[in-house]
């Protein structure tokens, strides 16, 4: 009998479960990332102290077979910041499909949600329809297209061996001539690693970017100086001009499984803030700083989506590509009388 409860492991467990199933269901096909125990300590973990309320389990006779994970979270909905959750991968074992595992999961979210006084949870998913199986059989649940995603090439050559098939490698193949490595030359001066002492006009900055949102992920300054700096995983560089921080990029790595035992480093940029001031030059030169940083670092590919703090014009010039499809934000509404705004502004994070 599939019991549901709070998940019993830790982030290796939950680590070593979510990427066998993964890579056994989508790994021969297209590349995916590698949610090592490290990543999985800083979003949901954090090395036993994070709360265990949205951490779900489906175990048949003590043996795992299902996960839906879940960060509290503050949510922007319409002009309001209410209690939520922002959700992570579901998972079930292939010995397990067709079991209404994924709806068993689901109904447990949704009644923590109503326990806890939690009115939305938010997730965000590619537009490939391999990986949005849960999503597709989720009830009471709403997508808000069009969120662009940019890509960064910075090895060619490591990503075409790692291609599943002629036509990635061949593309691969013929673009890199033409990869823009300008980042190289950027000036540096102003720009250096985030210190805690900055978190005040971080989170000054964040409230800024987020003024036009009505549907996202929002913070607080506990949750910021988490997202910016925890062990080695995030980081963060900072514009300094006048004395005052007046911009951020804050990425974090992982590895992206190719065919075979192929793998590469590929960075995710998850957050860019800055004052209006701002040049776009400078704007600019930030992110080219990082890309330093990640180049020096063996990064052989970096995405990020779209942004209102980086202007297309500005992402064009450094290089970067936007790629075709893209992501979605995913909502799941356990409260009947919650409605999506009209047009949503939608800010939220890679899963």
């Amino acid at each position: 009998m599939i019991e549901v409860r709070t998940f019993e492991g830790d982030a290796a467990e939950a680590s070593w479960f979510i990427n066998r199933v993964w890579q056994s269901s989508y790994g021969k096909s297209a590349p995916l990332p590698v949610w090592d125990s490290r990543i999985m300590d800083w979003r949901l973990f954090q090395d036993g102290r994070a709360p265990r309320d949205y951490l779900l389990a489906a175990y048949d006779k003590g043996t795992l077979v299902g996960t839906l994970f879940a960060e509290p979270a503050r949510i922007r909905l319409g002009t309001e910041e209410v209690a939520g959750t922002h959700g992570s991968r579901a998972t079930v074992a292939c010995s397990h499909r067709g079991e209404g595992i994924g709806g068993k999961l689901a109904r447990e979210l949704w009644n923590r949600h109503r326990e806890r006084g939690a009115r939305v949870s938010l997730g965000c998913v590619t537009t490939d329809a391999k990986q949005t199986g849960f999503w597709k059989g989720a009830w009471n649940k709403h997508r808000v297209n069009g969120l662009g995603f940019w890509v960064y090439v910075f090895d060619a050559r490591a990503l075409a061996r790692g291609a599943f098939t002629g036509t990635q490698r061949n593309v691969l193949t013929c673009a890199r001539p033409f990869l823009r490595h300008g980042f190289r030359e950027a000036d540096t001066r102003g720009v250096r690693p985030y210190h805690p002492n900055d978190l005040p006009r971080c989170m000054t900055l964040v409230r800024r970017m987020l003024e036009p949102v009505n549907l996202g992920f929002t913070y607080t300054s506990e949750r910021l100086a988490h997202q910016l700096q925890y062990r080695d995983v995030p980081r963060t560089f900072v514009l300094e001009q006048e004395g005052e921080v007046r911009g951020f990029v804050n990425t974090h790595s992982l590895e992206l499984t190719g065919q075979g035992t192929h793998t590469v480093l590929s960075e995710v940029v998850d957050l860019v803030a800055f004052e209006d001031s701002v040049s776009s030059h400078d704007r600019q030169r930030l992110l080219q700083c990082a890309m330093q940083d990640m180049e020096r670092r063996g990064v052989a590919c970096a995405g990020m989506l779209r942004s209102p703090s980086l202007p297309a014009s500005g992402m064009l010039r450094s290089g970067w590509w936007p790629l075709p499809g893209g992501a979605k934000q995913t909502c799941l509404l356990p409260g009947a009388n919650l409605h999506l705004p009209a047009t949503p502004n939608v800010f939220t994070h890679l899963c």
